[in-house]
């Protein structure tokens, strides 16, 4: 594959955004994209992207060199499948609305793990003892 020069420009009204796509060396294609025009373009490259890890070891997130993308303070969502485990979903700012399924069995886990760091801790009293 040729390499690629690629731009991307948001419009001043926010309406729209501009992609630019050119082989090196050559003029670029211009694409105008609604915001609904560009969540089908990553929803498109997330399934691409999938076709191309399938086969390959999950990263481990315990390792270096795992970027991970977060999304604070957004809304989200859980469905309970009983007891098969649960929809976690939320809106994330990169990409929109992603979620992912969890089996019961880690459901368990991180319930635990939560437990016992925010619930089991000992709050911090106002005044010195």
């Amino acid at each position: 594959m040729p390499d690629v020069q690629m731009t991307i420009q948001v419009d001043k009204d926010r309406n729209a955004v501009a992609l630019e796509i050119a082989p090196v060396g050559q003029s670029p294609q211009r694409f105008l994209l609604s915001l609904d025009e560009l969540d089908k373009l990553i929803g498109t490259l997330g399934d691409a992207r999938s076709r191309l890890f399938e086969g390959q070891p999950i990263p481990d997130f315990e390792g270096a060199g795992v970027t991970i993308s977060t999304s604070a303070n957004t809304k989200w969502y859980i469905e309970a499948h009983p007891p098969a485990g649960a929809l976690l979903a939320f809106y994330h700012l990169k990409f929109g609305p992603v979620g992912f399924t969890l089996p019961s069995d880690q459901i368990a886990t991180i319930t635990k793990f939560l437990t016992e760091r925010f619930i089991l801790q000992p709050t911090q009293s106002p005044g010195s003892h």
